[in-house]
């Protein structure tokens, strides 16, 4: 600490040798904020009477500092010239400095410069601290963090009494110091005015280091939209009210099928024709959430789905519109992944030793690489739908969907809007929007229709036109609209007699039938049995949370006995009934349902009964077991309601 002195001396230079020599600071001729600079520097063991810039940095190291400092240089420069610009001609040399002090760069009168780097070494690169020369306009106003003028004798160090030197801190948008600008010149010279010229430039650098600032978080939120914009998977196209240009990603111009670079600004009437439906929308200014978006662009044709935001000024008004576009091919996909469009299955899930299972399994690979329609025949309950999904799973079209639609569970007069769909409005209870069909659903994959016999025979020529020209038209709708979809139908109908009983359009047949693969039915596949029930042994112990090993002989020896007209299906069934009573590790006899365990004999004095009656037998003392109750019924004999009512229709005539 200093001790204060009453005695009134009028020269400055006294109080500064009465500090140095005796250690006695005089308050009266002496400014707070210079006793308390000299103070820090004797702690600091500065010699007072040298100062000369001793500290300074190689080229290499200058450079250095220089590059990163480089924002604060560049800011600083222009309101550094324009200072000079009002001292030049006065002996004054202006100069900026990192936050530690060392100068970056200066400007000023060539006598001056010369002056300050032969007496002081005032030049770049220099420590301009108080630790390093004492008090001085650049040190001290980074200790205090606030603009001082010291002239002559108030610097610490003697050889500085030559000068004059107004500084100021600069500082960045966080309020932290980053450098020092200052004045220096003779002291004899020294000017309140020059102390204001250093508190406004330190303003303007300040000004422009923000606008700088805030101009690069600008660039960087629209490199970050650019950027995020450009890496979705959907396309986004903002547009204003009259329909111009406003942003448009790659995936947005891929869907609208522009090859050319869109210039911001360009009306999208000029780029996609006058009936484009952007424009329109965008001058509604409504909300659309999923709008499908059929349009012509030249020879293409854009298929998309569309929902638009508008967006608002500072003010609350509306600027315009964002749409968000996705493609229908995209949305496709998505729409079966959730509803579960997909093929499960493959060759090695098909359970068969037996040689004709061998010869159809063969014929899976084949029609897999085949762009054929496949035609699969076989008793129901043979799995016909197995085969399709192996034949897809084994296609070059395993990536695309896999569409099922059974022709028989469809209501008739709904028929043809599942397989073709419908636009807004095409009926009463019409999904608003409309709504696309199994084939539109299937688009670049395979479509498999199950139970094909039992299609109407008006829709019969829908069917075949579509298959004939690759194309679909909605119901209610006029625009013809691309599928490109493999066919894999199937069938349990002696379709022959269909077509001979007016049943069954023989161009649709031969369509369809262009590779044709018979599944065998179960009782033709005795080998067989055995190892699927082993199978379903094991799958349906681990499903059900039971430790079943196997069977006993006499139960397997009485599933191969039986017929088994439900095929695989049943065989299914009945193995899940078993192991859902079974109280032991081996299934037994007992376990079976009656009606396979126990079946009608089917000789009768050495006669042997037609399959035929043996399916009335096995159909009608299983709905005797269920009470003429045909869901359960049909369950047990692991066949659908339509099929077990065609049975019955059969039997009874």
């Amino acid at each position: 600490m200093y001790t204060q002195s009453v005695k009134y001396v009028k020269d400055p230079l006294w109080a500064w040798k009465n500090f140095v020599e005796r250690g006695i600071a005089d308050a009266v001729l002496t400014r707070p904020e210079i006793l308390e600079s000299w103070q820090r520097c004797r702690e600091l063991n500065v010699n007072p009477y040298d100062g000369i810039g001793k500290d300074r940095l190689n080229q290499k190291e200058l450079d250095k500092l220089i590059l990163s400092n480089s924002r604060l240089v560049e800011a600083a420069k222009p309101f550094m010239h324009t200072v000079y610009q009002s001292v030049q001609g006065s002996g004054f040399m202006v100069v900026i400095t990192d936050k530690e002090g060392r100068i970056l760069h200066s400007c000023g009168d060539s006598a001056i410069l010369d002056k300050a780097e032969s007496t002081i070494r005032f030049i770049k690169g220099t420590n301009w601290s108080e630790q390093a020369v004492g008090t001085n306009a650049i040190g001290t106003a980074l200790v205090i963090n606030k603009a001082i003028q010291i002239s002559g004798s108030e610097h610490f160090c003697q050889s500085h009494h030559y000068w004059t030197c107004s500084g100021a801190p600069i500082h960045n948008s966080l309020g932290e110091i980053i450098g020092c600008f200052d004045i220096s010149g003779p002291a004899q010279y020294v000017y309140l005015h020059t102390y204001g010229m250093v508190v406004a430039a330190v303003e303007a650098i300040e000004n422009q280091l923000r606008k700088e600032e805030i101009q690069e978080e600008k660039n960087r939120a629209y490199e970050l939209l650019s950027a995020a914009t450009e890496s979705v998977t959907e396309g986004l196209l903002a547009v204003d009210k009259e329909g111009r240009i406003i942003h448009i990603n790659p995936v947005a111009q891929k869907i609208l099928r522009l090859s050319k670079k869109i210039e911001t600004g360009q009306l999208l009437k000029s780029i996609l024709g006058p009936n484009e439906k952007f424009s329109e929308m965008a001058k509604q200014l409504l909300w659309k959430t999923d709008v499908e978006i059929v349009h012509d662009q030249g020879p293409d044709r854009i298929h998309c789905t569309c929902s638009a935001r508008p967006f608002s000024k500072k003010d609350g008004s509306i600027a315009g519109v964002v749409f968000t576009l996705r493609e229908i091919n995209k949305v496709r996909r998505l729409v079966n992944m959730m509803v579960g469009a997909t093929a499960r299955f493959y060759c090695k899930d098909i359970i068969g030793e037996s040689k004709v299972m061998k010869t159809a399994l063969k014929l899976i690979s084949v029609a897999a690489n085949s762009r054929s329609n496949v035609l699969l025949t076989g008793e129901s309950g043979t799995g016909k739908e197995l085969f399709a999904q192996a034949i897809h799973n084994h296609s070059n079209r395993s990536m695309g969907p896999f569409v099922a639609v059974n022709c028989a569970a469809l209501p008739r007069e709904l028929i043809q809007s599942e397989l073709f769909g419908y636009n807004e409005g095409a009926f009463t209870g019409a999904k608003r929007g409309g709504n696309p069909g199994k084939f539109e659903l299937a688009d670049g994959g395979t479509i498999f229709l199950d139970e094909i016999g039992d299609m109407p025979m008006e829709l019969q020529v829908n069917l075949l036109r579509v298959l004939q020209e690759r194309k679909v038209t909605r119901v209610g709708g006029d625009k013809e609209i691309p599928v490109d979809v493999r066919i894999i139908a199937a069938t349990n109908k002696n379709l022959f007699k269909d077509i001979d009983e007016g049943r069954f359009r023989q161009d649709l047949f031969y369509r369809l039938n262009v590779f044709s693969i018979h599944i065998p039915p179960l009782r033709e596949r005795e080998e067989d049995i055995e190892v699927l029930t082993m199978y379903l042994i094991r799958i349906f112990s681990e499903s059900l949370g039971k430790q079943i090993k196997g069977a006993e002989a006499e139960f397997l020896q009485a599933i191969k006995r039986y017929t088994w007209p439900g095929n695989v299906r049943e065989l299914q069934n009945a193995i899940e009934f078993a192991i859902n009573i079974a109280e032991g590790d081996y299934l037994t006899v007992k376990e079976l349902p009656h009606t396979v365990s126990c079946p009608r004999q089917v000789r009768t004095e050495g006669k042997v009964i037609s399959l035929s009656e043996i399916e009335r037998i096995t159909v009608e003392s299983t709905l005797n077991q269920f009470n003429g109750n045909i869901t359960q019924t049909a369950k047990a004999l692991g066949i659908g309601r339509n099929t077990l009512y065609d049975k019955l229709k059969k039997i009874r005539g």
